[in-house]
């Protein structure tokens, strides 16, 4: 007899903006009635407010995360057509940047975590490198920016899903010579719209980021390079401002729920996502392994459990990667893991009851799925 549907849909992912609505209201009306919309005082502030919370000397607001790791490798200085590393499994606008900024990706293999590390870097040959913190974990960057060190390797990181997350007590976005950062509306950190940022202390690099995101213009009306429009607008930065002085509150919320989860799971043969070390995870995302993923989503979908799947193919496989990167080593870990891994619900509304539900109701898809195989 199979399980009935007891508990309301419970969606993968669920955005509750009213709150900050409310908050910047006042500032809203006074930006709009200014006409203050593009690179106004509100830009500014977040930027100013964004540098230190990452810890950083200065951030670059920009149009999407795509843009800001454009811009940042466009500003990095590197030779055109450098070797840049990349885990295979991140989210195909990393790859992308790569290209745009007229680079070579080079696709490498993940740990168990989903990573990239050392391991996976001993013995290539790279000029740059980008580590993607993803599913709110991140990179061992003090192991990587060690072997950097020893390289010569440029370090981007990739902080589009980890806003918050920590390593020995430091946030990420601080240890490589930049950061980019997506504020997409689904993040940690997320606007109302398209928006990102870059982090970083070279204040040379900043001043290009600055002139590439506005045509090119370091000083108004001289345009030094081809760039193009890829700021950050006024009301997004006034989102962003609010909503970035409630991640702490969101990080300690989703770190909660987190934890409701890994009690809940904590008997079945599941590798579940957590702290490893001082590298402190911040649940963007709440990954798990299953078998006959495709039938186990469906099931629970069915049943009221919206999941997602982040990513279900890997960069170097997908059709517009073709020709453009290099995979010295096939990445055998991120391929069997790209048709394993499912998302479960993940947002701070979540309470301890839809947590139970979720937990109760994948164990039973699991062992009813495993008695049929049977």
């Amino acid at each position: 007899m199979g399980q009935a549907v007891t508990h309301e849909p419970i969606p993968a992912v669920r955005i509750d903006n009213e709150a900050v609505f409310e908050a910047i209201l006042p500032r809203l009306r006074e930006t709009v009635l200014a006409g203050r919309f593009i690179l106004g005082e509100e830009v500014s502030e977040f930027e100013g407010a964004a540098a230190r919370f990452f810890g950083c000397e200065w951030a670059v607001g920009t149009s999407s995360g795509t843009s800001a790791l454009t811009l940042a490798l466009r500003g990095s200085g590197l030779n055109p057509k450098s070797r840049v590393g990349v885990p295979a499994n991140t989210f195909f606008a990393t790859l992308e940047a790569i290209v745009s900024a007229g680079h070579i990706p080079v696709v490498l293999d993940v740990g168990d975590d989903y990573l990239i590390s050392p391991q996976q870097l001993d013995g290539q040959s790279l000029d740059a490198l980008i580590p993607v913190h993803l599913f709110g974990m991140p990179v061992d960057m003090l192991a990587v920016m060690q072997l950097a060190l020893e390289k010569g390797w440029w370090v981007l990181e990739d902080c589009s899903q980890a806003h918050g997350a920590t390593i020995e007590g430091k946030s990420i976005g601080s240890f490589g010579n930049a950061a980019g950062f997506s504020a997409y509306p689904t993040k940690n950190l997320g606007a109302w719209g398209d928006a990102g940022f870059v982090t970083g202390s070279d204040p040379e690099l900043r001043d290009k980021i600055q002139a590439l995101r506005h045509h090119g213009q370091f000083v108004p009306n001289v345009h030094e390079s081809i760039a193009g429009t890829d700021r950050l607008d006024s009301i997004q930065a006034l989102v962003l401002l609010e909503k970035l002085r409630r991640l702490p509150g969101e990080v300690e919320a989703r770190r909660e729920i987190a934890a409701w989860y890994q009690q809940a799971l904590a008997d079945l043969d599941l590798f579940l996502p957590g702290d490893m070390g001082l590298r402190c995870h911040v649940y963007h995302q709440f990954v798990v392994r299953v078998p006959d993923r495709e039938h186990v989503r469906g099931r629970l979908q069915q049943l009221g459990v919206t999941t997602g799947i982040h990513y279900p193919t890997p960069i170097h496989l997908q059709p517009g990667a073709e020709g453009l990167c290099e995979v010295p080593t096939r990445p055998l870990a991120a391929e069997r893991f790209s048709t394993q891994i499912l998302s479960l619900p993940m947002y701070p509304g979540l309470t301890r009851e839809q947590v139970d539900y979720v937990a109760s109701t994948l164990s039973y898809v699991l062992s009813s799925h495993l008695a049929r195989r049977r």
